[in-house]
């Protein structure tokens, strides 16, 4: 899929030097062009709307690039839901959209591409947790499902409605009780994960593990790493890591809401139904992207050797 994504856009011809701009230049649009000087104004930022599990990689990445090319950055963390939303619901484009589930591009923006996803690299879910927490030196890859659903133990999910880790979580409950075929392991994990402790993104859930609020989260494994969280190792038909378990991750479902679709009639909407599969972080550029020559520079990097390296130190396999 990168060879793809290399060979059809034209890279060749990134326009950066024109951000630039000189002394008279300057002077010439602020004596007497206010639509040149928007246009400079878009040229010289890029725009990234991304999840927040992606939020400190695509940060130092952003750094690097930005510095080099002259470009201001406004980037925005959000769950991946939340962050599609901004674009469908609110009307607003970025240069750039970084998502933690590759699927909800066709999912929730349909045709809006302006060309091929760039994969950034997986994960799986694991369960973090920290010296603080409750059972810390007795909790292990085998009894964790014993260890969280004990009477005071606070374990923390993300909402499924807004990321895609909080949708993957309750994905794991239901493959868990599978793959232990224990009758109501679903349902205890879910209680066990309290609506109280849900937060809008898995990457709010750190600092209430860091502080002692809650004992377990359902987390990315890169996010785990990259903030030196401890973690429990789920097995790989439970974790939606493996990319040989596909099958069987699929077997997996839940809905997070709807979603607006345009008919004869009008509009409508119809169920926004996730199903399981391999965890995959991937990067677009939408079609009328204020900026796209910034977005493209900078989908390139990320999949160069040097952007490549950021991620993978942040814990991105």
């Amino acid at each position: 899929m990168l060879a793809e994504y290399v060979t059809r856009w034209p890279f060749k011809r990134l326009p950066f030097q024109r951000l630039a701009v000189s002394v008279l230049a300057a002077a010439a649009i602020l004596s007497g062009g206010g639509c040149r000087r928007s246009a400079d104004h878009e040229e010289s930022r890029i725009v990234v709307f991304n999840a927040g599990a992606l939020a400190l990689p695509l940060r130092q990445a952003l750094d690097s690039f930005a510095s080099r090319n002259d470009l201001k950055v406004n980037q925005e963390n959000a769950g991946s839901v939340e962050t599609i939303r901004k674009v469908t619901d609110l009307g607003r484009n970025p240069d750039v959209i970084a998502v933690a589930d590759t699927a909800l591009f066709g999912a929730m923006l349909p045709g809006r591409l302006a060309g091929p996803v760039a994969v950034l690299g997986g994960s799986k879910l694991v369960l973090a947790f920290t010296n603080r927490s409750r059972f810390a030196a007795q909790v292990t890859s085998a009894n964790w499902v014993d260890v969280t659903t004990r009477p005071g133990v606070q374990v923390g999910r993300s909402d499924p409605a807004l990321d895609p880790a909080g949708y993957r979580a309750l994905m794991a409950m239901q493959l868990a009780a599978r793959y232990y075929r224990k009758p109501g392991l679903e349902a205890r994990l879910k209680k066990a994960a309290a609506s109280a402790n849900m937060r809008p993104k898995s990457a709010d859930l750190t600092a209430l593990l860091q502080t002692g609020n809650l004992d377990y989260a359902w987390e990315y494994e890169s996010v785990a790493k990259s903030l030196g969280l401890r973690y429990v190792n789920l097995p790989p038909e439970v974790d939606l890591g493996d990319p040989a378990l596909g099958a069987l991750y699929a077997t997996a479902s839940v809905q997070i809401g709807t979603v607006a679709t345009s008919t004869a009639d009008g509009r409508s909407s119809r169920p926004l139904v996730m199903h399981g599969a391999p965890i995959v972080f991937g990067a677009a550029i939408l079609k009328g992207s204020p900026n796209p020559s910034a977005g493209r520079g900078f989908i390139t990097y990320l999949i160069s050797p040097e952007g490549r390296a950021i991620l993978s130190a942040n814990g991105l396999r």
